[in-house]
């Protein structure tokens, strides 16, 4: 797949994600990565805003822990307002999903990526925010991520209410499958560029594009 955005995945040995460029570019809207020591404040976060049911902070925590980048969040005025979370997936993490194994709460080492290794899929577990503002500025950061950092891997999301479907849409997302056999798991088609580039040209992605 042709990569439509700056791409870090080549082939040659000695990958290393950059981790730092990443963290900028969230920090550009605001977005923080997630320290083991806030995985509580997070998941209460998440808690508030997720329709349903969510994993545990202890297993939302060990993700967190084995790809180091996989959790975003936002304060404003001191509290948190806003959280991205987006998990880079090896081959056999991609399979677990589509077999409709793959979650928080029994996520295996060998399913997820660390720094080291290239991603062969993103799933995107969650974005959300306690205002218009908020919400705004997790899809920008979702945006930036994706076009950034994983513009060419297929991207993977589920959506939990008529909004969240909603947003698939607008994204150019289609069903791909039905992993418990009742809710679709949805799949990207290509990054939404036109959408992409109107939320993005004031990023400091856009300010990297427009300097490559």
């Amino acid at each position: 797949m042709v990569s439509d955005g700056l791409d870090f995945s080549s082939t040659q040995a000695g990958f290393e994600f950059p981790l730092e460029r990443l963290d900028q570019a969230f920090g550009s809207l605001d977005f923080k990565p997630v320290q083991l020591s806030e995985i509580d404040e997070f998941h209460a976060l998440a808690n508030d805003l997720i329709d349903g049911e969510i994993a545990s902070a202890t297993d939302i925590g060990r993700v967190q822990e084995w790809t180091r980048r996989s959790l975003h969040m936002r304060r404003w005025n001191g509290r948190p307002d806003g959280f991205v979370a987006s998990i880079p997936l090896s081959d056999s993490g991609v399979t677990a999903l589509l077999q409709g194994e793959f979650g928080f709460s029994n996520a295996r080492r060998e399913w997820v990526c660390g720094l080291e290794e290239r991603a062969s899929a993103l799933l995107s577990w969650g974005l959300a925010g306690r205002t218009p503002h908020a919400q705004a500025a997790a899809l920008r950061a979702l945006l930036v991520g994706w076009r950034g950092f994983y513009g060419d891997v297929r991207v993977y999301a589920r959506a939990r209410t008529t909004e969240g479907k909603a947003l698939m849409r607008r994204l150019n997302f289609e069903v791909c499958a039905y992993p418990d056999g009742e809710s679709p798991l949805y799949c990207s088609t290509g990054f939404p560029r036109k959408l992409g580039d109107m939320l993005l040209k004031r990023t400091v992605l856009g300010k990297w594009e427009g300097s490559s």
